[in-house]
């Protein structure tokens, strides 16, 4: 372990357990105590990534625990990447880039071989820290995958970390649950779990006492505490996170309707979570013509499967709906994949291999998809609107060639098109920039009739949230011993 820093794998009994979160949460405690702490994840299945500082692309969640922790997000802090690309089939991104296709029997077949990889990311970690904390990925006992693993207890053995087992109470039989785990797997790798915690409890703890003292006897080890069900409004890993965001506030014709349109492979809908907390604006998610047909702003996002996701709007009537909702002087937004939709034509020998494809020709641009795989984080100032800073990042192998106006300037080249009410741009991430998000809303809104001012700092909401998270799990968690596992 280089330096000697001490590690912690935070496992749990299920997807959506509350690793991610929880990850996050001690990486703040240990900042606000002077512990240089890193997150890490051996293996990662997402479609929300970003471009990290040493040019690579890692997931979403990690960057959020980076910036938790206080560090800069790097390729090492999520070796593996697994990125949905079509059915049964997924792009691999090893330390940062694309490493070849996968199919659910290639994986399985080849994964192995990524251990000493993933161990090597994690020890080159813990060379220049304090302490690193790894989440863990879905279930920790999931034994027909266990030699395999890259994420959980195999890697738990293979880097001398300790493993605190988080168990999800609102999905009902926690305690079973907490036992099976300790249980099935082999004694080998069920000697890394130190202890468990129970995660999103609603009511009163009093009521779990009992549970917990016979579990802790009869599994000879202990609970380091009971976490309380709590709402945070953080950027989110997966798609059980992006219905956390749905239906928070009933919908108000008299704000601005912002309305995303579901694509089977969407990638990337944490660009709409500065969105959501504009009390003026209304967004949703659609699948169908019907559903936008009042929206003021439809956005076109990023996905995995641009053609396949083209053939699926075209089926769902949606490319029409979209050039009637332009006809109604509605405004219309492409991000990524969803702009690369709007050129003329798409040339993709690479991502579906289909080859030359018509696209819907809102825009007089082209887009050819190249092997190699841009990312990287960008800062610039928009055209439209005028001169306003933008940062985000790059993540596509699609090049878009546009004969339109600009819409933005990055690193003093054009970027993206503006054609009246019809935007485009490759840059995720662009609505975290204050300033740009209330100018764009504010236009969007004053052309509909609408009023929209801006009340929300993005980055300091994060933030804030984070503090509270680190807050609440010091009240509810013995972080002190926990992390000197």
């Amino acid at each position: 372990m280089g330096s000697g820093a001490r590690g912690l794998l935070v496992a749990g009994t299920n997807s959506n357990a509350g690793k991610s979160t929880m990850v996050a949460g001690m990486l703040r405690w240990a900042r606000m105590r002077g512990v240089r702490a890193v997150p890490f994840k051996g293996q990662n299945m997402a479609l929300n990534s970003s471009a990290t500082v040493d040019g690579g692309e890692i997931a979403r969640a990690q960057v959020l625990q980076a910036q938790a922790a206080g560090v800069e997000p790097v390729i090492d802090m999520n070796p593996v990447l697994i990125k949905p690309s079509g059915k049964d089939r997924s792009q691999l991104v090893v330390l940062g880039r694309p490493a070849g296709e996968l199919s659910g029997d290639g994986w399985m077949e080849g994964r192995a071989e990524l251990l000493e990889t993933v161990a090597g990311a994690y020890e080159r970690l813990a060379a220049d820290a304090d302490l690193v904390i790894a989440e863990g990925a879905g279930s920790s006992a999931e034994i027909n995958l266990i030699g395999g693993d890259l994420a959980n207890l195999r890697l738990a053995k293979r880097t001398g970390m300790g493993a605190v087992l988080v168990g999800d109470i609102d999905l009902g039989g926690v305690f079973a649950s907490v036992y099976g785990h300790f249980k099935v797997v082999d004694p080998v790798y069920a000697s890394c779990y130190r202890g468990f915690i129970i995660n999103k409890l609603r009511g009163s703890a009093k009521l779990l006492e009992s549970g917990i003292v016979e579990l802790e006897e009869r599994l000879l080890t202990r609970c380091f505490g009971v976490v309380p069900y709590f709402d945070l409004r953080l950027p989110g890993e997966d798609s059980y996170n992006r219905q956390d965001w749905v239906g928070v506030k009933e919908r108000d014709r008299a704000r601005l309707q912002v309305a995303v349109v579901t694509l089977p492979y969407l990638a990337n809908f944490t660009d709409f979570d500065p969105l959501f907390l504009e009390p003026e604006v209304d967004v949703f998610y659609a699948r169908s013509p019907a559903e936008i047909a009042g929206a003021d702003l439809v956005v076109l996002p990023g996905t995995k499967a641009t053609v396949a996701d083209l053939e699926w709007l075209a089926g769902a009537g949606l490319d029409r709906a979209i050039w009637e909702h332009l006809e109604r002087q509605g405004w219309l937004l492409g991000i990524c994949g969803g702009y690369q939709m709007l050129a003329g034509e798409i040339v993709d020998r690479v991502e579906s291999g289909r080859g030359r494809v018509r696209g819907l020709g809102l825009f007089d641009a082209e887009v050819e998809f190249t092997p190699e795989k841009v990312t990287k984080l960008i800062a610039g100032v928009s055209r439209f609107p005028e001169g306003e800073k933008v940062s985000g990042y790059l993540i596509h192998h699609g090049r878009v060639t546009s004969k339109e106006a600009p819409l933005l300037f990055v690193d003093g080249e054009e970027e993206g098109s503006a054609k009246g009410r019809a935007l485009g741009t490759t840059v995720h991430g662009l609505f975290d920039s204050d300033p740009f998000r209330s100018r764009l809303l504010a236009t969007v809104a004053d052309d509909r009739g609408k009023r929209f001012t801006s009340r929300v700092g993005y980055a300091s909401h994060v933030d804030g949230e984070l503090d509270r998270l680190a807050l609440l799990l010091d009240a509810h968690l013995d972080l002190s011993a926990l992390l000197r596992l």
